[in-house]
């Protein structure tokens, strides 16, 4: 990456299940310097209670987005954040730019953040890319976490691009890696809207005898879906399948149907 004497102010927005997605944001604050990074779930109350999200960049400041994708599309958290947000001041920044976390292929993820910036801001992306990162989507069968070597070596390859993609974001270097996968009509526009309408729910989520009552699951649902009761997790039935609780479960006590029980689990750690 190369040196600048002054760096932009940028505002980065990310949402994260496992991690992914928090590690790439993340790193590419500390790489690019002076900047806020902003959990989208920080506005969960906001967004569940349709009110809008008013923010102002910095004059000549970059706005970002990493996003995880979810079935070759916007994560459910993202799309409903974007549908949202209320730039006070567009005409003034300088650069507008996504990083999609992907396990591997993007689809219409890009095309549907760049709708709805339209749609809401007037805006649109300057910059996008993708980065690689460890699948972990295990409740449906046919998925499943990535083998333990493809895993490292999906996590060292991202740890050459992103300093490259803070590279490209800052100074304008040449750096074009979006990985669209094959027939994303078929599957950002017809899979993704019936992985939207059939497969959110969260009846099948349940504790197996294996659970101790810590709470971590509660804790760490961005979706706020989560509630303790005779210390055991209850679904509060507004899932978006983010898959915190499974994967982050100290004692992989928690189970979705007869799916997961001999399923991997997978989440970032440093």
């Amino acid at each position: 990456m190369q040196n600048k004497s002054i760096k932009q102010f940028i505002m980065i927005f990310y949402f994260s299940g496992t991690g992914n997605s928090k590690h790439v944001a993340q790193t590419l604050s500390g790489l690019i310097g002076d900047n806020e990074v902003i959990n989208i779930a920080d506005f969960h109350d906001d967004i569940a209670n349709k009110k809008d999200v008013k923010i102002t960049v910095k004059n000549d400041g970059f706005l970002g987005f990493v996003s995880p994708v979810h079935s070759w599309g916007l994560a459910l958290t993202v799309k409903r954040f974007l549908e949202r947000l209320r730039i006070q001041n567009p005409q003034s920044i300088k650069k507008i730019f996504s990083v999609f976390v992907c396990g591997d292929t993007c689809g219409k993820a890009m095309e549907m953040m760049n709708e709805r910036l339209k749609k809401y801001n007037n805006i649109q992306l300057d910059f996008y890319c993708s980065v690689q990162m460890p699948n972990n989507y295990i409740v449906m069968k046919g998925f499943g976490t990535d083998p333990k070597e493809l895993e490292q070596q999906k996590l060292s390859k991202a740890e050459i691009e992103i300093p490259k993609i803070a590279d490209a974001i800052l100074n304008g270097s040449e750096y074009k890696n979006y990985v669209i996968g094959p027939k994303p009509f078929l599957k950002g526009r017809i899979i993704y809207p019936l992985f939207m309408k059939f497969t959110l729910g969260d009846k099948k989520f349940f504790a197996d005898n294996n659970c101790n009552g810590c709470g971590l699951c509660e804790k760490t649902c961005p979706e706020k879906n989560i509630k303790l009761e005779n210390n055991r997790p209850k679904w509060l039935g507004h899932c978006v399948k983010c898959l915190a609780c499974i994967h982050r479960c100290p004692k992989t006590a928690i189970q979705y149907g007869d799916i997961t029980q001999t399923m991997g689990r997978y989440y970032f750690k440093k």
